[in-house]
């Protein structure tokens, strides 16, 4: 089964602006409802299938790398909180834990150690018993640790990002 990951060109550019405002409104709905993952998280519609190893073609490669960055980012982020409305289920889906294997499969994953230490924490919460209190169990506990540390690495980040630039131009 071969992954179709996105890649960023000129004919796919307008899709790469709408799934990037789909990141900025999970990341908007996480920082002002949750302050972090929860449960019903508005994500649903963001492929993180298609971008979590997304590439850029090389006529772009210079433009767009923090966007980029944030939309790979984004992925990984959307499909925490897919797996976190699993487990508060108390539900498996193959279709997630199968994505997770093939991306922990990809020779791209060594060079993102963080990323295949989320996935693997999360690999590892979903093939841990059925339970409600998922949390309290040892991979559940893991992955929540793991899970913050992405929130605040690539959410809160990417606020506190912006919030700097935008001081630029108006502090003196």
């Amino acid at each position: 089964m071969g992954q179709n990951y996105f890649k960023l060109q000129a004919n796919t550019y307008r899709e790469f602006q709408i799934e990037f405002g789909k990141v900025q409104w999970m990341y908007y709905h996480m920082t002002t409802d949750y302050n972090g993952f929860g449960h019903g998280i508005d994500y649903e519609h963001f492929e993180y299938e298609r971008f979590f190893f997304a590439t850029t073609d090389k006529e772009l490669d210079d433009f767009y790398p923090r966007q980029m960055e944030i939309l790979k980012q984004g992925a990984l982020v959307a499909l925490g909180c897919e797996v976190v409305d699993l487990l508060d289920e108390a539900r498996r889906d193959s279709k997630v834990y199968n994505f997770i294997t093939t991306a922990l499969s990809n020779p791209t994953i060594e060079e993102l150690p963080f990323e295949k230490e989320a996935l693997l924490s999360m690999k590892n919460a979903l093939e841990e018993e059925i339970d409600h209190a998922w949390t309290a169990l040892p991979s559940g506990s893991i992955l929540m640790d793991k899970l913050e540390e992405v929130y605040k690495r690539y959410v809160f980040q990417y606020f506190k990002d912006m919030y700097e630039e935008g001081k630029k131009g108006w502090i003196r």
